[in-house]
C-alpha cells in the first residue's frame, strides 16, 4: 500500500459518508491534507497493519 492508495481510501471513505465537499476531498487525494487528522489516523492504522503483533 502506498501513499497515494491511502490517500485514496480517506477521500473515498469520506465521500461515502455523506462529505460532499468537493474541494476538500481533491485536496485530500493530491496531498494537500497529509497533515490532517484524518491522513495521520490512516498512515497510522497503515504502520499498525505492517508491524508485528505485540507480545
Amino acid at each position: 500500500m502506498n501513499i497515494e492508495d491511502i490517500r485514496s481510501a480517506v477521500a473515498d471513505t469520506l465521500e461515502a459518508r455523506g462529505l460532499s465537499n468537493r474541494t476538500f476531498l481533491r485536496e485530500i487525494r493530491s496531498g494537500k491534507r497529509d497533515d490532517g487528522p484524518y491522513m495521520i489516523g490512516a498512515l497510522a492504522c497503515a504502520a499498525l497493519r505492517d508491524s508485528p503483533p505485540a507480545a
